[in-house]
Order: C-alpha cells, then sequence, then structure tokens
C-alpha cells in the first residue's frame, strides 16, 4: 500500500482511538487507562505473529537500542495524551496532540529531508494553532478552566513526545527489523515502561485512587486495539522515504477526533480556541503537501 493510504487508513484508528481514550481517561485514571490500552494492543500483536510466524524479537543490539529510545518517547507521550484526556476538552487537546506529524517532519528536515514552502508555512501554522487553542478563554457562555489549561500543555508536551518517538521509529528501528515487528516491540517495551511508572505512582500517591466506571475496560479496550493499528499501519509506512507523508495524514485524525467531541461530546470552545482548532487543521494539511 502507498504512503497515502496508509497515512489515511492511520487517521481513522487514530481519531476514533482518542475519542474513546477519554471516557477510559475519566473513569480508570490517566495511567491506569493507558496501561490498560497498551496491554490489550501488545496482547493483540502477540496473537498475530504468533498465528503467522513472525519472529518476536530482533536479534541485532542496536535494533534494541532504537526500540528502547522510541519506546521511551512513546511511553511518556502516550501517559502524558491520556492526562491531557482526563484534565481537557476533547476539542482542544486532540488537534495540539495532532501536530505530533509537525515534530516528526520538523525532525526529518533537520536529518536533511527537503521541504516545500507549503510545508514550512504549515509548521508554523501548527506552532501558531498550539498557542490559541492554549490560551485561557473568558467570553459570553464559556470559560477555561485551570483544568483545561492544564491539559493543553499536557497536549503539548504529548505531541512533541510522539513526533519525536516516529521520528526514531522511521529512522533507526522500522528499517532494521520492519513494520510489524516495530510495532511489537514498542508495544511491549513501553508496556513495561508504564507499568513500572504505574507501580511509582501508586506508591506515591496519598489520595483515594480512581474506581474503574461502568465500561471503562471496555473503553480502554477498543482504544488499545485502535490506536496499536494505527501505529502499525504508520510503521509499515516509515523509513522508505514517505515518512513526512505517512505521519501528517496520519494526524489528521484530529479531524474526526474533533467532529467526534463537538457533536457526540457537545464540548463548547471559545472564538479564539475555534481559530486555533482551524488553523491546526489547515496546517496539518499544509504540512503534507509535497
Amino acid at each position: 500500500m502507498s504512503g497515502v493510504t496508509l497515512g489515511l487508513l492511520a487517521a481513522l484508528a487514530w481519531g476514533f482511538a482518542d475519542y474513546l481514550a477519554q471516557p477510559a481517561s475519566r473513569r480508570m485514571g490517566a495511567m491506569r487507562a493507558s496501561f490498560a490500552a497498551q496491554g490489550f494492543g501488545a496482547a493483540a500483536l502477540l496473537l498475530f505473529l504468533l498465528l503467522t510466524g513472525t519472529g518476536l524479537f530482533p536479534t541485532d543490539a542496536v535494533a534494541w537500542a532504537w526500540a528502547l529510545g522510541a519506546s521511551t518517547l512513546m511511553t511518556a507521550g502516550g501517559l502524558a495524551f491520556y492526562q491531557s484526556l482526563g484534565l481537557g476538552q476533547l476539542a482542544v487537546v486532540a488537534p495540539i496532540m495532532g501536530s505530533y506529524g509537525a515534530v516528526t517532519t520538523a525532525l526529518a528536515w533537520l536529518s536533511g529531508e527537503r521541504l516545500s514552502l507549503m510545508t514550512g508555512l504549515g509548521l508554523l501554522g501548527v506552532l501558531a494553532a498550539v498557542v490559541l487553542v492554549s490560551l485561557p478563554q473568558k467570553t459570553e457562555g464559556f470559560q477555561s478552566t485551570p483544568a483545561q489549561i492544564q491539559g493543553a500543555w499536557w497536549a503539548i508536551f504529548a505531541a512533541v513526545a510522539l513526533g519525536a518517538g516516529f521520528f526514531v521509529i522511521g529512522y533507526g528501528l522500522t528499517p532494521r527489523v520492519g513494520g510489524v515487528q516495530a510495532t511489537w516491540i514498542l508495544r511491549l517495551c513501553t508496556l513495561v515502561l508504564t507499568f513500572a511508572t504505574l507501580k511509582v505512582w501508586q506508591r506515591r500517591r496519598t489520595g483515594p485512587r480512581p474506581t474503574d466506571g461502568p465500561g471503562a475496560l471496555k473503553y480502554a479496550g477498543w482504544s488499545g486495539l485502535l490506536s496499536t493499528g494505527a501505529i502499525l499501519v504508520t510503521a509499515l509506512g516509515l523509513g522508505r522515504g514517505e515518512d513526512s507523508i505517512v505521519t501528517v495524514l496520519g494526524s489528521m485524525s484530529i479531524v474526526l477526533t474533533t467532529l467526534l467531541a463537538l457533536f457526540l461530546n457537545r464540548e463548547r470552545l471559545g472564538g479564539v480556541q475555534w481559530a486555533g482548532v482551524g488553523l491546526a487543521i489547515l496546517s496539518t494539511v499544509l504540512v503534507g503537501l509535497k
């Protein structure tokens, strides 16, 4: 399949995965929801590898080093995104997180990949959009809460970490082990890292722990399966000269997630934030133009 097809498939999977991640995060807590989602994804990938007879682990030490580096970034980004979902509005944090494609593109440019004028303008637009959607809003009928502002900042951190993680996957991991094995190693490593982080967090936490609400595990499970599928099709498109196309088209999931948040969750935005959401979508399209 072409990079365009893989990128659009990733966008579709990411869009629904992000939408389902919010109720999971709010019912289970960010870390527990992230761990559950990754567990479902890792189990599905393990079953696929066993049925197809694909090797589970690379024998190359360099590949393991790239995998650990990418996993650390993806774990940090994933936890930050779930934290942003638990605090902020989905219609705001989704466009911010969706700018990870711009981060990947910028890193690809720094590593020698040539960018068009439209792509450069799109990168600047993404930065401006992040600022707009992160600004506190206080207009008639709408006012940003401190938690929503904090959620936006967590989403910014998630975008940077995930964008860097996908660059590492395409630059050093996928060319060595292939897309399927790369996704499995990433899920396994991020599962272990998230588990360790969760245990440390639980020891230090003094307040009441979140209790799972009705259907929490179901939301986390479907979110994990869909996000794993998104990472898989993204990894299949990386490392073959189409990194910018795949990651940026994949980040177009922000359109689907934002529409779901606005029409199904009936979230409300201020005028400046509406401008930021629109600019984020437009800029993402520009970044994808070659």
